[in-house]
């Protein structure tokens, strides 16, 4: 998809809370391309049948593995060694955020967020002109 010649870039928001689901994509609408999934069996089907040019991770899933433990497994997977992984959590403490970027996730965004640290995040996650 491209939005006046630019294209969007494609994103996969791992996350069990549909209201999470809605905020996130009425923050990215018309600058992303956002593809939700529940939970972490979701997630590497995608992830192994799609080109993302970053993750965006729930570290508390409810169904399958943790966030980190995914986090990990994407790592694995073909062409996704270095691809940005966004923690988006509620674990919010300053050693939580330490534990999380140590892990195989690359950024965080503590809950509840603003869209522009959304934004300001995955620009510079993706390293994106402010024009985008």
């Amino acid at each position: 998809m491209q939005r006046k010649g630019i294209e969007l870039s494609s994103l996969l928001y791992i996350e069990d809370d549909s209201l999470n689901w809605e905020i996130v994509n009425m923050f990215l609408k018309g600058r992303f391309l956002v593809d939700t999934v529940a939970d972490s069996s979701e997630a590497l089907k995608k992830i192994k049948s799609n080109n993302y040019s970053a993750i965006l991770l729930d570290i508390s899933l409810r169904k399958g593995i943790s966030g980190l433990d995914l986090a990990k497994e994407i790592r694995k997977v073909n062409n996704y060694e270095d691809i940005p992984i966004i923690a988006v959590t509620a674990l919010a403490f300053r050693e939580d955020e330490k534990r999380i970027l140590g892990s195989a996730c690359t950024h965080y965004i503590a809950k509840p967020f603003t869209k522009k640290i959304l934004l300001d995040t995955l620009k510079k996650a993706l390293q994106i002109s402010s024009e985008h």
